[in-house]
């Protein structure tokens, strides 16, 4: 009996550690031959208390966005393609499936105490260029 315990408590652990939502995957599925095909352009990130928010913008117009939790989970996984004009980035998303951030489609370049943010229109918050 204990055995068979131990076996369903690690089987759920894993479960519940190792699997990402069906629409991460859905996004990471359409996005593998660009993460291994094309070469960053960009990449912007945004710390925080509990991890990181991360954004590689790639030469081929194609972008991934995606959040680690305590510098090992990824939380949420999104991609699709950018329109760069002028001081403006326009994002399309992948099936439309996109994160809290970006409340709008468009993020302004703009700089803040000497580094270069995307910084979106509506909030405040923002990602520091790298």
């Amino acid at each position: 009996m204990k055995p068979l315990l131990l076996f369903a408590f690690i089987l759920l652990l894993f479960q519940s550690c190792g699997t990402m939502e069906k629409n991460d995957r859905i996004s990471r599925r359409h996005d593998f031959f660009n993460r291994y095909t094309s070469q960053r352009a960009l990449k912007a990130t945004s710390n925080w208390k509990m991890g990181d928010d991360i954004l590689i913008l790639r030469k081929n117009n194609t972008f991934r966005y995606y959040s680690k939790v305590f510098g090992l989970v990824n939380s949420g996984y999104y991609t699709g393609s950018y329109k760069s004009e002028n001081n403006v980035i326009s994002f399309k998303f992948h099936k439309n499936y996109k994160p809290a951030f970006f409340e709008s489609d468009t993020l302004l370049v703009e700089q803040k105490d000497g580094f270069f943010i995307l910084k979106c229109k509506k909030t405040n918050n923002y990602l520091v260029i790298n």
